[in-house]
């Protein structure tokens, strides 16, 4: 049951173009933390009497103790309708809950109008990057950043992130997408299913990796949940599993999946201990879909993956150095954490996000090569 609260907006403590942080006070309580989307809301100004879910909060769950505003209400007691808030289109997202809203998807459009024949092969062995956790995506770009002027000559690949429903479904929680785009990083932003707030809507995963493809002439793909997975401690219960679907769905249009394993020698959990039993288990679902794993080149860590499926070509990297590591991360103006911990506390985790880099930039280079040879043919 949702836990609803009535307060009033007292000042603006940080102002995004898709998300509004605010000062909140409800009753004769302390002051509070919510957060607002201006997608679904429009955008708020202090004063303003706003009804929030506290649900999370009330539970105590990690939500970082912020509210979400859900309706403003004006002087005169009638909800506030924001007109610039309406969306164009008629695809419904969230559908059949209160914060259904219309987006338009490139599905509406003429890009990605092709036929089926077509569509099974349209990736063209674009390499796409699957990983479980939000904070894998600003590693892995920024071991590309690194790589491609390391190696590239300068030239970075046009990368584009697909947000999976795995996590929150508001795009504009992460302030890594922010930072990343800031940066230049990423060339756009895709939701599909429930997410939203990209750059590009979509109806399912295979609309959106078309869209990556046609609509932001992507080199890269990465496809990864938003902040806030789910885990159980049970062998399947965890929204990592939706990397099965997505593996399989990139193999099926023609893309290579490379899958970032879930590595730590930090975690106290005995189950995501070396690699977690969440890669172990997808990895076990996807037996029959040739994919790409890669590993550092350590015997614990090759015991613990066993023999693999025929279908999946497993490369082993040597260590990365710590150095090479500040390299990759710095000017970052957000913060590299998994779980709490830095690269430093949880390196394993961190440098599997390069390797997986590391294989993508090669492929990316030796399409570069081919295209340059093709162009003087």
């Amino acid at each position: 049951m949702i836990v609803w609260s009535y307060g009033t907006v007292m000042r603006i403590i940080r102002e995004e173009e898709t998300l509004q942080e605010v000062e909140v006070r409800v009753g004769e309580k302390d002051l509070s933390a919510a957060l607002n989307y201006p997608q679904l809301t429009g955008r708020i100004e202090p004063g303003e009497k706003v009804i929030m879910n506290t649900t999370a909060f009330e539970l105590g769950l990690g939500s970082g103790g912020k509210h979400f505003v859900s309706a403003r209400i004006g002087a005169d007691g009638q909800p506030i309708i924001d007109a610039e808030a309406a969306q164009c289109g008629h695809i419904i997202k969230l559908r059949y809950t209160p914060f259904q809203h219309a987006v338009q998807t490139a599905e509406e459009g003429k890009i990605i109008a092709e036929s089926l024949d077509m569509a099974e092969k349209a990736l063209k062995q674009t390499p796409v990057i699957i990983g479980e956790t939000h904070s894998m995506l600003p590693a892995f770009v920024l071991s590309i950043r690194y790589l491609s002027q390391r190696e590239g000559e300068g030239k970075m690949p046009r990368i584009c992130y697909i947000m999976s429903e795995g996590g929150a479904l508001p795009l504009a929680l992460s302030d890594h997408i922010r930072h990343l785009q800031s940066l230049g990083l990423l060339v756009g932003t895709i939701t599909y299913g429930h997410t939203f707030g990209g750059q590009t809507e979509c109806v399912n995963l295979y609309t959106a990796l078309l869209a990556a493809r046609f609509v932001w002439e992507a080199d890269m793909i990465v496809i990864m949940p938003g902040p806030g997975i789910v885990g159980t401690g049970t062998a399947l219960g965890f929204s990592g599993m939706e990397q099965v679907a997505i593996i399989e769905t990139v193999h099926k249009l023609g893309g290579i999946p490379i899958l970032i394993p879930r590595v730590s020698r930090a975690d106290s959990r005995e189950r995501h201990a070396g690699i977690s039993h969440h890669t172990a288990t997808v990895l076990r679902f996807v037996r029959n879909t040739p994919l790409l794993l890669n590993l550092e080149q350590n015997p614990e860590l090759i015991a613990q993956i066993g023999e693999q499926s025929r279908h999946h070509t497993l490369i082993l990297h040597d260590p990365l150095n710590r150095e090479e590591w500040q390299a990759i991360e710095a000017s970052y103006p957000g913060s590299l954490t998994t779980m709490g911990r830095t690269a430093e506390e949880d390196p394993a985790f961190f440098v599997h996000t390069y390797y997986a880099a590391r294989l993508a930039q090669s492929q990316y280079e030796k399409r570069e090569a081919v295209r340059k040879m093709d162009l003087f043919a």
